[in-house]
């Protein structure tokens, strides 16, 4: 009996060390901090936190689902290239069909591999806070109620020949690393460029000269932009209009 005793105190000691472990574990690292859940039914995802603040891993299906309800993205990396092709719907007025995307679209400090907005209509505001796109597909795309693009960096060319809109384009604190490329663009309504920068190099300045010359100062406004020498036109005035040429700097300085 007491051998039998001796064994039970044992194993009840254990179990009791096994429990204040567990608990000690759960105080230290709570599971609410660890997993979110995933959207309708999908298996929960663990949490990844980077220097941005990102919260959140989906993929491009998971993401195409949240914005066909209309809701916003935030603090998430997007592994994979987003196509927004799925939100494309026909609505037919008048006998013509005003095929398009109908959701607002609005990434709030993500990271992407990939954005493709290639040849699509947006209905509804498109808006950019605060991320990182590495490739980022803009050619033909119509925007009815504007494009917001503020504190971005574009990792790669910025493919934007065609872009058209309706609505108030505004691009603020943003840095086009690769080459960006404006030919081609149709500005209906109010611009306003502020403190862009364009390392990579661009024919925005050329585009807006030889096409929209008449409206820089007016409906278009740029200000606090810095482009390379090369990308700056002689017959725009550059002290008025608030352009300064990139600092050329070496490659050693720029990745530091």
């Amino acid at each position: 009996m007491s051998s039998k005793a001796s064994l039970n105190t044992t194993q009840t000691t254990g179990i009791q060390r096994m429990k204040d472990t567990q608990r000690m574990k759960d105080i230290r690292e709570p599971k609410s901090a660890h997993r979110i859940t995933g959207i309708r039914g999908t298996r929960s995802i663990r949490r990844t936190r980077d220097i941005q603040g990102i919260t959140s891993l989906r993929s491009p299906a998971q993401v195409l689902e949240r914005l066909s309800l209309g809701e916003s993205i935030r603090r998430t990396r997007v592994a994979g290239t987003l196509d927004l092709d799925p939100l494309v719907v026909s609505c037919w007025l008048c006998g013509e069909d005003m095929r398009g995307i109908y959701q607002p679209i609005v990434l709030d400090h993500c990271t992407l591999d990939g954005l493709n907005l290639r040849g699509r209509v947006f209905y509804e505001k498109v808006a950019l806070a605060g991320c990182r796109i590495a490739a980022a597909h803009f050619e033909n795309a119509y925007f009815y109620a504007g494009l917001l693009i503020k504190d971005c960096i574009f990792e790669r060319d910025f493919e934007g020949r065609g872009i058209q809109s309706d609505g108030r384009v505004v691009i603020h604190n943003t840095m086009f690393a690769g080459r960006a490329d404006f030919s081609g663009i149709s500005l209906r309504h109010e611009v306003d460029l502020f403190e862009l920068s364009f390392p990579g190099g661009t024919n925005l300045l050329h585009v807006l000269a030889h096409g929209l010359r008449e409206h820089i100062g007016r409906e278009i406004a740029i200000n606090d932009c810095r482009f390379r020498a090369a990308d700056m036109p002689a017959e725009l005035e550059m002290t008025s209009l608030k352009i300064a040429p990139l600092i050329e700097s070496t490659p050693s300085s720029t990745e530091s």
